[in-house]
């Protein structure tokens, strides 16, 4: 990614996958764009989730062209990433939220593809901070968004009692029925999970 694409020094949110197929050969894609406002995991983790409940339903693989085209035409009103990003996130000053995602082909047993992630955040100021979030397979990843989304919920439902603001409760409400949605892709991965390990006791 060009910096002129973005004012220098502008906050990012970064999305960089490896997908690594049947044969063991990985590639690697990395899209960005302005962390604010919706560069956060509670708006960004939704896009990952669809994106494997997609490929479980379709049953197909993941693959870098599927997943930028998923994530390069978003069909809703929160922004995805879009622009090329080549740089290495971890030394990115400007990197104050990174989704860094591992996909591999799906289990023959859950259907599922294999799923990893790991959750950069960090902000230098006004007080430093930093922290990662690890997350293995997608019943783990969906359970951390729904409660992503359920904080996000209630911290949004509070700032628009309070401002009397009419945006800031639609956001609420959307909050609350993607962590809905979240919970119930979560529910479907542990059955599938539940089923195939019965499966293999048998």
């Amino acid at each position: 990614m060009l910096r002129s694409e973005l004012r220098l020094h502008t906050p990012l949110f970064i999305a960089q996958a490896a997908v690594t197929n049947h044969t063991g050969v990985t590639a690697r894609t990395g899209l960005a764009m302005p962390a604010a406002p919706f560069g956060t995991p509670a708006w960004q983790l939704p896009a990952l989730l669809s994106y494997l409940h997609r490929l479980h339903h379709s049953q197909e693989d993941p693959s870098p062209e599927r997943w930028r085209t998923h994530t390069q035409h978003p069909t809703g009103p929160v922004p995805r990433p879009h622009l090329p990003y080549h740089a290495d996130a971890l030394h990115d000053p400007d990197a104050v939220c990174v989704l860094h995602i591992q996909l591999g082909p799906r289990d023959e047993h859950t259907g599922w593809p294999t799923a990893h992630l790991a959750v950069t955040e960090q902000e230098e100021a006004p007080c430093p901070y930093g922290r990662i979030t690890h997350r293995h397979g997608t019943e783990a990843i969906a359970t951390y968004t729904a409660e992503e989304l359920t904080a996000e919920h209630a911290a949004l439902t509070d700032r628009a009692r309070r401002h009397h603001d009419p945006h800031l409760a639609r956001l609420a409400e959307l909050a609350q029925r993607a962590a809905h949605w979240a919970s119930q892709v979560r529910a479907a991965a542990h059955t599938d999970t539940d089923y195939a390990r019965a499966r293999i006791t048998r």
